[in-house]
């Protein structure tokens, strides 16, 4: 009896060994917690922007929406970063033969954002300082 508890203790022990936790997943309320910090007024708006390309399912995962200043913002949260790089390959595909309206990808560790300003890209984007700041707090925890 004593083999055999002896012997699943060690099996529970290298299976769990043998796992790879990675302590850089962010997740969705890290997200919304650094943006806001930023004071970037974001809002939850799952019927916003219903039919827009920006979200569509990307590798499998689906985007929740929000509502910035009256533009769509759009988080990816993968399992890992390079689930999130698949995930941007796979709009790069989709989008290739589109003629897409001006957008911004904003990437750090497994989130995928895309905000979609809409307007001339000569402009300055409203709001890119502020995201860029508030990903670049994420990458920094």
């Amino acid at each position: 009896m004593n083999k055999v508890s002896l012997f699943l203790i060690s099996i529970v022990f290298f299976l769990t060994s043998c796992q790879s936790a990675n302590p850089h997943i962010i997740t969705l309320d890290e997200v919304v917690s650094s943006l806001e910090k930023q004071q970037l007024a974001i809002k939850e708006n799952s019927n916003f922007h219903n039919d827009s390309i920006f979200r569509m399912k990307l590798n499998g995962v689906k985007p929740t929406t929000y509502e910035l200043d009256g533009k769509l913002l759009t988080v990816y949260i993968y399992k890992s970063a390079e689930e999130r790089e698949k995930g941007l390959e796979d709009f790069e595909e989709k989008t290739a033969t589109m003629d897409t309206v001006s957008y911004n990808v904003y990437e750090v560790e497994n989130v995928l954002i895309f905000y979609v300003y809409e307007h001339d890209m000569s402009l300055e984007v409203k709001f890119d300082d502020e995201i860029k700041e508030a990903l670049s707090e994420l990458n920094r925890k």
